[in-house]
């Protein structure tokens, strides 16, 4: 039977993305698999970080204390290193709508997702297809590299997200010179606004 790595559970608002200020579940997996990411040192989520193992049906009981419904988002790390289908049965199983974010390392097809976030970390990631493509805006990015990342995909929604670096500061003003630039009513600034608020 699968045992989850977990870095942590908790309740929160979205706060990235097209869902921002929803209420949900975090599950965030422990372990990041992702070779060649340019801020796998700066990770939340880093392998060592896991604070407990649970099984599927753990896990789903975890969810359940903090509430008895409504989304569960799983993340991480790189939440598709694990054996994400018993997790994801067992909770659709107790009613809940579930939300996936990944870097898009492994093919997700057949997986039954409610909402699927893509944010690549490498130009080669092979989930290309989904409900939402979030770039974070790294050091070094052009707007070029975020067409190569576009590139040949299917997805509902676009975003591109400043990152925010270890001191609390970001690089915002680029991403909008960028999107102001070239966005074309096809990409929208997405901010990690749980942190202004003050939530995890």
């Amino acid at each position: 039977m699968s045992r989850y790595p977990v870095a942590s559970i908790f309740r929160s608002l979205q706060g990235e993305g097209h869902f921002v200020g929803y209420p949900m579940t975090f599950v965030r997996l422990a372990g990041c698999s992702v070779a060649g990411c340019s801020i796998r040192r700066e990770c939340d989520e880093a392998p060592w970080k896991a604070s407990a193992r649970f099984g599927a049906d753990e896990l789903v009981e975890q969810c359940r204390l903090l509430a008895p419904d409504g989304i569960v988002c799983i993340t991480g790390g790189e939440p598709t290193d694990h054996d994400l289908l018993p997790l994801v049965s067992g909770l659709r199983d107790a009613g809940y709508r579930i939300h996936l974010e990944t870097s898009g390392v492994r093919s997700l097809a057949g997986m039954p997702l409610d909402w699927l976030t893509v944010s690549p970390k490498t130009a080669d990631y092979v989930q290309r297809e989904g409900h939402t493509l979030k770039v974070v805006f790294r050091p070094g990015l052009t707007w070029r590299h975020v067409m190569d990342l576009d590139k040949g995909t299917s997805f509902f929604h676009r975003y591109l997200q400043p990152l925010t670096r270890q001191d609390g500061s970001t690089n915002i003003e680029d991403v909008i010179s960028m999107l102001m630039r070239f966005g074309c009513g096809r990409w929208a600034l997405s901010t990690q606004a749980h942190k202004a608020w003050g939530v995890p």
